[in-house]
């Protein structure tokens, strides 16, 4: 039955299958003003879901991500995390701050469903490109503000980045060990990517509010307060008067658990929940005399500090005297819960990941082979896919230009001519790699009928 099972299930989310079945947002037309991460991050999700998703950026420049790698490390003339922000989106360049560029702006959100923009409360506003005006001319639109402190309160002006919502949040607070005075950031823009997501979901919520009344909705999406959700610790004071406190690299909930050091110099995660894991796990130890102790046969026992802490002292003494392999073996043939702790390079190269495709090595027709994440879920009739890795700024110009706004040639080129329009100035980060063929490139110079 089993084995059935998983034949089943194997067949209903095989990843070669994915460009043979429907995408669940495909008609959807999806406005991207937004910048950096945060913003770029919930439109992504969008895409990858089949919208339709056009990033606005300023002709000449663009958004200040695509120079913004880590330690100006460029792969083929371009931002390797780019690429993994703002894959399969359309890519137009249009200056905001020219009359003819803000109205080619509210023309293309009166086609929109979405609108999605993350700069400081207000900036959108004073440009004229805000909800307020843009509901004006489509009164449907889901119009998603996303911002560190939010559009209204004490705290609205104040600039904020993936740190400063962190630390709002309360998140930061959380971080470290026990009797220490030293916090930790979580890395690589969790502050950013999380909240991105979680918009996204409150994006297809107002979509489905507006299935059902036709009306759409103004969505003030803010970094600090969705970061709260992953805080349960101020329920827990209001409740007990008491801090949670902090726990380190522990499980509260689980004993013994903790991230270990291998023989090998790996690292181990591990925690163990229920009493006959606990008793599985001891049996693997060849302690199987603690299973029996009165100090640690029960959970809640267990859980007490000073038996917690004891038990996690043993289990470093035992892991430090094995390699991770031996350990992952032993967690298997015990059914206890362990795993090695992956490193990004691991990840990139897990062959679990891509079987299941969600780390994909994608062949891309510009930028050729990259290794990208797949989609954050797997469903069985509507998943997501890449299409395309980002492109150059103002790559899609003439396809949106024409197809969408219906511009002709000599229009546009009176655009470029104004600086109302354009595209890159040759900076790394914005112009193609140097092998691309502009010239016989369709999307570029796109003249109508085909599609990307």
């Amino acid at each position: 039955m089993t084995e059935d099972y998983f034949g089943f299930t194997n067949k209903l989310f095989a990843p070669q299958d994915t460009d043979k079945k429907a995408e669940a947002l495909k008609g959807l037309r999806v406005l991207d003003l937004s910048h950096m991460i945060f913003g770029p991050t919930a439109a992504k999700f969008l895409a990858q879901y089949g919208a339709e998703v056009i990033k606005v950026e300023v002709p000449n420049q663009g958004d200040y991500w695509r120079g913004g790698t880590y330690w100006g490390k460029y792969w083929k003339h371009s931002n390797p995390l780019w690429h993994f922000i703002n894959q399969s989106k359309y890519f137009v360049a249009i200056d905001v701050k020219k009359p003819k560029g803000k109205d080619l702006i509210l023309k293309l959100a009166e086609k929109a469903d979405i609108v999605i923009e993350n700069f400081t409360s207000g900036t959108v506003e004073a440009w004229g490109i805000g909800y307020s005006q843009i509901s004006k001319i489509n009164p449907k639109v889901i119009y998603a503000s996303l911002s560190t402190y939010g559009q209204y309160g004490p705290k609205r002006y104040n600039p904020g980045w993936d740190l400063l919502a962190q630390g709002a949040s309360g998140v930061l607070s959380v971080t470290g060990h026990p009797d220490t005075d030293k916090y930790f950031k979580v890395p690589d823009f969790f502050g950013d990517f999380f909240p991105g997501y979680y918009a996204a979901m409150l994006i297809l919520i107002a979509l489905n509010y507006r299935e059902r009344s036709g009306e759409g909705q103004y969505l003030d999406g803010c970094q600090a307060e969705i970061l709260m959700r992953a805080l349960s610790h101020f329920t827990y004071h209001d409740a007990t008067g008491n801090d949670l406190g902090r726990t380190g690299n522990s499980d509260p909930t689980m004993s013994p658990s903790g991230i270990f050091k291998t023989l090998d110099g790996k690292f181990l995660a591990l925690a163990i929940a229920s009493d006959k894991q606990f008793q599985s796990f001891c049996k693997a130890l060849g302690r199987e005399d603690l299973a029996r102790d009165e100090k640690y046969n029960k959970a809640f026992r267990r859980l007490q500090p000073e038996h917690a802490l004891t038990l996690n002292k043993v289990v470093e003494e035992w892991v430090k005297t094995k390699n991770a392999a031996e350990l992952i073996e032993l967690a298997r043939k015990h059914r206890f819960a362990a795993t090695e702790v992956m490193d990004d390079v691991q990840i990139c190269n897990d062959e679990w990941r891509q079987e299941r495709g969600s780390v994909i090595p994608f062949e891309d027709d510009m930028y050729k082979k990259l290794v990208i994440e797949g989609p954050i879920a797997m469903l069985s009739k509507t998943p997501g896919r890449t299409k395309w890795l980002s492109r150059p700024l103002g790559y899609h110009n003439r396809y949106v230009l024409k197809k969408i706004m219906g511009l002709t040639e000599d229009q546009i080129k009176e655009l470029e001519k104004e600086r109302v329009v354009g595209n890159w100035d040759y900076r790394v980060g914005q112009r193609p790699p140097i092998y691309h063929d502009l010239a016989k490139d369709k999307i570029f110079n796109y003249e109508g009928g085909e599609d990307h």
